[in-house]
């Protein structure tokens, strides 16, 4: 059996029309031992696909 852990990401997006919103794009177990730079540069991605144009402000990950 593979090893699991649960990821969280929260990752502000300032929008081109210069509202802040938050993005919550992982919340969820996933295999264990994932690089929270892994984690932090997939859910970033994943917030700007919903933003186009808009630039991240803030983010955090944390695994448990």
């Amino acid at each position: 059996m593979t090893d699991t852990q649960y990821y969280t990401a929260e990752i502000h997006v300032r929008t081109t029309a210069g509202d802040l919103v938050t993005y919550y794009p992982i919340h969820g177990p996933g295999p264990a031992g994932i690089p929270a730079t892994e984690i932090r540069a997939a859910a970033e991605a994943a917030a700007l696909a919903q933003e186009p144009g808009g630039k991240v402000e803030g983010s955090r990950v944390s695994r448990n």
